[in-house]
């Protein structure tokens, strides 16, 4: 844990998990904003009639959550491994802070709407993950 690769992914972690948080927040605020809930606990709670669908930008929020949930996930195991079997400062530099600027900026793509930009950062995040746990299959075989 006194490895700068560690402090690296310690921090790039944090900023993600927080990253998560804010989606999920994101996502209810706007579902409280459009007064639309699917839920009938939540309808009632709000003094509104429950919906049979949700409204397209909170269906766009919780898009833009899954998907940075399903690339978070891996980074937290792949990046754990890569500090585990020796990471450089420099290696963990580099592909932690791309991938964390890579899953910034694709939530800003999502919720504006542009493409191809969202495309190539979610790329550019799948090809850091992919750097790592190429190293980690090569430390250990």
């Amino acid at each position: 844990m006194d490895s700068p690769a560690f402090h690296v992914y310690a921090l790039t972690s944090a900023i993600l998990a927080v990253h998560l948080l804010v989606l999920a927040f994101v996502t209810g605020g706007l579902r409280g904003r459009r007064k639309t809930f699917v839920l009938p606990e939540d309808a009632v709670l709000n003094k509104v009639a429950a919906s049979d669908r949700e409204h397209p930008d909170t269906i766009r929020a919780q898009r833009a959550h899954m998907n940075a949930l399903e690339n978070a996930v891996p980074f937290f195991v792949v990046g754990a491994l890569y500090v585990a079997t020796g990471a450089t400062t420099a290696g963990a530099q580099g592909y932690f802070y791309t991938f964390l600027a890579a899953r910034l900026l694709h939530t800003v793509f999502y919720f504006s709407g542009r493409q191809p930009f969202r495309s190539i950062s979610f790329g550019v995040g799948a090809l850091a993950v992919l750097g790592m746990a190429f190293h980690v299959i090569r430390a250990v075989i």
